[in-house]
């Protein structure tokens, strides 16, 4: 009678029964959902480090070839500069070495001038003697054909240096002592 009207209230009862329950669902689909955000956080979190230390490791191991470059830029330095000095050293030896063989050239040909100078004086002496020799017999001959009178030619004057004594002249000649010879006056 004016009571509770049960069917209200078990209806009211399932229904909040329903509500507890899809609550509940919710309530474990939250915490499932929870879990697996903080598994995938935690994976996260290992693959954050993971890759901090893969980064750490890449930091330092280029910090060495870095290093490393460094040592070989100044081993590399140190070799272009011994090349250098080495390629200097060899350029003064080739130097020193070429004039060197630039005098020996110039003392060859000057001695192979002066011997062809020497020959040719020689020569020239031969010559000049032979024509000496030549112009004496023609002298003496002159001389010769002049004395015994068969000729209208007059005999040389005797103060003349030319006929006064030919073998003079030939041995003055011969010894190099003639007129424009070296070391004649």
């Amino acid at each position: 009678m004016r009571g509770l009207d049960a069917g209200k209230v078990y209806g009211y009862l399932g229904l909040l029964a329903d509500q507890v329950q899809a609550t509940e669902r919710e309530l474990r689909e939250s915490r499932a959902k929870n879990e697996r955000l903080q598994t995938e956080l935690q994976r996260g979190r290992a693959e954050l480090q993971r890759v901090q230390a893969e980064l750490d490791h890449y930091e330092q191991a280029g910090d060495r070839v870095n290093e490393q470059v460094v040592q070989m830029f100044s081993q590399a330095q140190l070799v272009v500069e011994e090349m250098v000095q080495d390629v200097s050293r060899d350029a003064r030896e080739r130097i020193g070495q070429a004039r060197a063989h630039e005098r020996r050239i110039v003392a060859e040909a000057m001695d192979t001038a002066g011997q062809q100078v020497r020959s040719y004086a020689q020569t020239a002496q031969a010559q000049m003697q032979s024509i000496v020799n030549s112009f004496a017999t023609e002298v003496e001959h002159l001389g010769s054909t002049s004395l015994s009178g068969g000729s209208d030619f007059a005999a040389p004057h005797q103060n003349d240096p030319l006929f006064d004594n030919s073998r003079d002249w030939q041995t003055r000649f011969q010894n190099g002592n003639g007129p424009g010879s070296p070391g004649s006056d």
